[in-house]
């Protein structure tokens, strides 16, 4: 092994250190007190100053082109900035819209909650305008039914009872035996009745839908399901800006009972509800692997030291430093954000490193006989250079990501940088103060090595050649894998998928004509936007571009023709007959109506009317039955009646509005629709729908890049997650080669020997070509949470390295390297790191768990390389210089 030319400035260095070590060991008292002090000052001022910023929108720098797009266009509509959205779904249109109502209508009520709540085609306007809006053939089918059906609605608008219904549809069994009805309606209205017949017998709420049988057809979008969209108001302070606002939400669904029966459901999600639910996963999910890492660590140092004042010493070392990296924190950046929060379980994993190589050195040294002072005097000359190197470049591996605009890394680079000089300064000051105090630990016997490991340690050694050789292969491999690693830019994938906010939204993605990942864009005037949306309409990514316009319904002379003929025959509607009836009479009319049935399915059994009249008569006779045994038969009756009436009357009240249909111009649209579509300065927005679905990663970017070429700055969410995408894709590349860049200029400037450099990279080049390659066979991708994986490993993997090739350096034999107290302190050291990063796999937030897991297997891979392959390339190096 060659020397290095600079022996003298490690060694003057190593001198300074051990005057350092031994000052705090020859004043132990004070050195507590001191630390004490400056601790108690750290922990308040993070107490007083420290601040957590939930908002995802903190993540990059808003110097980022698509971020300063992003800003230009919520100045233009500041309420669609940071909203979530309340996706309510129910057993009818009916009851969906009324449930959606009520909600709106109480969320408006809280405006110091709530800046804007708006429901897309709800409220007085559309009710009332809701024929305009369908095509003319459309309109004109309907037409033609609801004058087909206009004696029965007639009826029930005089009679709306159960005994009013099962006459009406007897008759309409009798007429559809004699031709004067068609079957395919009769046949719709029986299955719905038969399904409420049939629920009522087994005890299950049913309501018949009275909108899905006037207006049997395909409908583009669920008719069942409103969504209300809502700008919270956000308290930033709140490591969950959103919560009083979904609880507020939660109350509400609370005492208006709106989900008791079961038939509405009511679930939150989008931008906002996601980023709650997520720091809420986070937050519990992160302390907790901080304490089962803490405990973990515990146990392996007790294992590896087996001494309870060196564990303790250590341990009580680790909490200070993390204490004052907090308050170092609050002074340099002042906050955590959504991945900076997870900080704890890097410095528990990372920071007692230094100690674990202190402690393992000092037990060595008075195991061969050395008092405590020459101990600690002689673990900071021999480690104490190689401890400063290790905190330097593992802070350099953090520090790496503080110039890039992936702000959420960076910041958390520049509190874990800050940690690992604070640990390094800790573990040179506190620790040796602990171990200082009376009693001082007293000489012990050198730790056995495991029996097991005899033949092993040896084995890079003895076998060299197909080391090397080994490690070649997998390199080459690992190699071959590389391009196939990816980047999943999809921010769901990174969230617990079993959250409520996660599911709802896959919900909403699996239609791409109504995402909620569609594209804005901004348009001068009207007249641009329609010219605008012509072209994108012309692109195979897009299903359909809205615009203001597009809310002027086509040919309203000819519909609002159409509309004043059907208002002539089919009004008045509203229910202003009985509403009560015997129950003897209600029977009577079932009875009647079972009797008609019957005839009907015999009349043309292998018919759809036929088929359902039979199953309308095997429901009723359930029914008949469930009545005859039922301890309160009108009770039941009543509830039946319910269930296929309860709808009726708010949907002739709905179809009476929409027959004052008049003309609609962009002067009488309402405020709300303009508020969401069009600035006071005229501007126009442009709503742009993917084709395709946008949880495929490559149809999101197709999506953006195809929009993006016709309309620069498009913003939205689909282009948030591209662009920013890209942002850490680039961060990470970045990162990557100034860490590496940096860390080999640091170690070649202290050894001044470039053979010993390479020693140290080239282990941490293989274990990081492993690690991807690893990713790519167990199929997980990076993503914004585990992004900072590599650089991480850059500089915990070249730590390992350094002490290693320094202690084969100063000692000129590799033969017995495995065997001494810098390998084993290197083994413990991983293992506590892997027990650290470790717990984190476990996490349900997918972020937080590709994040352990990487982590993970790339520290295996770090002391597999730097433990295997290393040795034997020092072996290499020392027989050419034999």
């Amino acid at each position: 092994m060659s020397e290095p030319g600079a022996g003298g400035f490690e060694a003057r260095l190593g001198g300074g250190l051990a005057r350092w070590v031994t000052g705090a060991a020859q004043r132990p008292f004070t050195v507590i007190a001191v630390t004490a002090i400056v601790l108690a000052a750290a922990s308040f001022y993070a107490a007083t100053h420290l601040e957590i910023e939930g908002s995802t929108d903190a993540l990059f720098s808003k110097d980022l082109p698509f971020k300063q797009a992003e800003r230009a266009y919520y100045d233009a509509f500041p309420t669609q900035f940071e909203n979530m959205f309340i996706v309510v779904d129910a057993a009818t249109p009916e009851r969906a819209g009324q449930a959606a109502a009520t909600i709106a209508d109480e969320l408006r009520a809280r405006p110091d909650t709530f800046n804007m709540v708006y429901m897309p085609g709800g409220g007085s306007f559309f009710e009332r305008n809701a024929f305009l809006y369908l095509d003319t053939e459309e309109l004109e089918e309907l037409s033609d039914e609801l004058a087909e059906a206009q004696p029965y609605l007639a009826e029930l608008s005089k009679d709306g009872t159960l005994r009013g219904l099962a006459s009406i549809l007897a008759r309409g069994a009798r007429a559809t035996r004699e031709g004067d009805f068609t079957g395919d309606q009769i046949a719709a209205i029986f299955d719905r009745f038969a399904e409420a017949a049939d629920a009522n017998v087994a005890g299950r709420r049913y309501e018949l839908s009275w909108a899905e049988v006037i207006a049997d057809r395909e409908f583009e979008t669920d008719p069942r399901r409103r969504v209300i969209f809502v700008q919270p108001v956000l308290r930033t302070d709140d490591i969950q800006p959103a919560r009083h606002a979904i609880e507020a939400v939660r109350a509400i669904l609370a005492e208006r009972e709106i989900e008791e029966d079961g038939l509405v459901q009511v679930r939150i999600t989008g931008d906002v509800a996601l980023s709650y639910e997520e720091m809420g996963v986070v937050k519990n999910q992160a302390a907790a692997a901080g304490v089962a890492s803490f405990v973990l660590v515990a146990l392996i140092l007790g294992f590896g030291l087996r001494s309870a004042r060196l564990v303790f010493a250590a341990l009580t070392t680790l909490v200070v430093g993390l204490l004052l990296t907090a308050g170092y924190t609050a002074l340099a950046v002042g906050r955590f954000n959504m991945i900076s929060v997870a900080f704890a379980v890097l410095f528990i994993g990372l920071g007692i490193d230094f100690g674990i190589h202190f402690c393992m050195r000092y037990r060595e040294r008075l195991a061969a006989g050395f008092d405590h002072e020459a101990a600690l005097d002689d673990v900071a000359r021999d480690v104490g250079s190689s401890l400063a190197l290790c905190a330097l470049t593992t802070a350099i591996g953090f520090f790496a990501f503080a110039p890039t605009p992936f702000v959420g890394v960076a910041e958390l680079g520049i509190i874990s940088g800050g940690g690992m000089i604070i640990s390094f300064i800790t573990t040179l000051t506190l620790l040796p103060a602990l171990l200082s105090l009376p009693p001082r630990p007293r000489p012990q016997p050198e730790l056995p090595a495991p029996v097991w490991t005899g033949g092993v340690v040896d084995l890079p050694v003895r076998f060299p050649r197909a080391v090397r050789m080994a490690a070649i292969v997998l390199g080459v491999g690992s190699v071959a894998l590389l391009p196939q690693a990816r980047f999943d830019n999809n921010p769901l994938n990174v969230r617990d998928p079993n959250s409520e906010s996660v599911k709802t939204l896959r919900e909403l993605l699996e239609n791409g004509s109504r995402s909620p990942w569609s594209l804005n864009a901004l348009a001068p005037d009207l007249v641009s936007a329609r010219a605008l949306a012509a072209e994108l309409r012309a692109l195979p990514e897009v299903e359909r571009v809205v615009t203001l316009a597009d809310f002027i319904p086509a040919e309203q002379d000819e519909k609002l023709e159409i509309i004043e003929d059907l208002s002539l025959f089919l009004a008045p509607l509203a229910r202003d007959g009985d509403t009560e009836a015997e129950i003897a009479d209600q029977l009577v009319q079932l009875e009647h109506l079972r009797d008609e049935a019957r005839k009907l399915a015999a009349w043309d059994e292998a018919s759809e009317v036929g088929r359902s009249a039979a199953s309308l008569v095997r429901s009723l006779d359930a029914l008949q039955a469930s009545l005859d045994a039922a301890p309160d038969p009108e009770a039941r009756l009543e509830a039946f009646e319910e269930s296929v009436l309860g709808s009726l009357p708010e949907q002739l009240r709905i179809l009476d509005a929409a027959l004052g249909a008049g003309r609609v111009s962009l002067e009488n649209l309402p405020d709300a629709l303009l508020d969401q579509m069009q600035t006071e300065d005229g501007r126009a927005r442009l709503q742009i729908f993917p084709r395709h679905d946008l949880s495929d990663h490559e149809a999101l970017a197709a999506f953006y890049d195809a929009v993006e070429a016709v309309a620069p700055g498009v913003t939205g969410s689909a282009a948030e997650m591209v662009a920013s995408g890209r942002t850490v894709v680039a961060a990470l590349q970045q990162a990557l080669l100034s860490a590496l860049l940096a860390v080999t200029l640091v170690v070649f400037l202290l050894w001044r020997n470039w053979t010993d450099t390479a020693l140290v990279l080239t282990p941490l080049v293989l274990a990081a070509s492993l690690t991807v390659a690893a990713a790519v066979l167990l199929e997980i991708p990076f993503n914004f949470a585990d992004v900072i994986v590599l650089p991480l490993l850059l500089g915990i993997g070249v730590d390992s390295g350094i002490h290693l090739v320094h202690r084969a350096r100063a000692s000129g034999d590799v033969t017995n390297l495995l065997a001494t107290s810098t390998a084993r302190a290197v083994g413990y050291s991983a293992m506590t790191t892997i027990a650290s990063f470790g717990t984190m796999g476990f996490a349900s937030h997918q972020g937080l768990a590709t994040l352990g897991q990487l982590l993970t297997l790339g520290v295996c891979f770090t002391l597999l390389c730097n433990l295997v392959v290393l040795p034997s390339l020092i072996s290499l190096g020392q027989a050419k210089a034999d």
